[in-house]
């Protein structure tokens, strides 16, 4: 991540309508990350800081029996903590990511840099050079 610029915020965010709020910048453009236990592995889902996760929607792309939200625990067993969940670290960009369509319309986002109290702004298109990337729909649809 040393080739990102990295901002630094006025004080700690941990959700993403904190981190929207404290920089200015609307929600949609909050990258929302979102690290999870499918089956017996960790993927990471990338989607709008306004959009809310269908694990329905996952479970089918990825065709797994289960998946849930990683626990704090398992989260910081890869390097990472709740609210500061940032996909450039080496530990999480590793995972298969999933990346909702929708995302990939947007020509930046932000998201924070693995702390809770600076951030980096990027297009995220970053986000399908991964090891292991999958793009489809896995946003709630209302």
């Amino acid at each position: 991540m040393t080739w990102l610029r990295v901002f630094e915020l006025p004080s700690e965010v941990v959700s993403c309508r904190e981190a929207a709020d404290a920089k200015g910048f609307p929600l949609r453009h909050e990258l929302k990350s979102l690290i999870l236990k499918v089956d017996e592995s960790f993927a990471i889902v990338h989607l709008s800081g306004s959009e809310f996760l269908s694990l329905r929607r996952v479970k089918r792309f990825l065709k797994s029996e289960q998946a849930r939200l990683a626990t704090p625990g398992e989260t910081a067993s890869l390097g990472a903590r709740p609210g500061a969940v940032s996909p450039f670290l080496p530990n999480l960009w590793r995972l298969p990511h999933l990346i909702d369509a929708d995302l990939l319309t947007l020509t930046w986002v932000s998201t924070n840099n693995g702390t809770l109290s600076s951030y980096i702004v990027f297009d995220p298109i970053l986000l399908c050079r991964a090891e292991t990337s999958s793009t489809g729909q896995f946003r709630r649809i209302e």
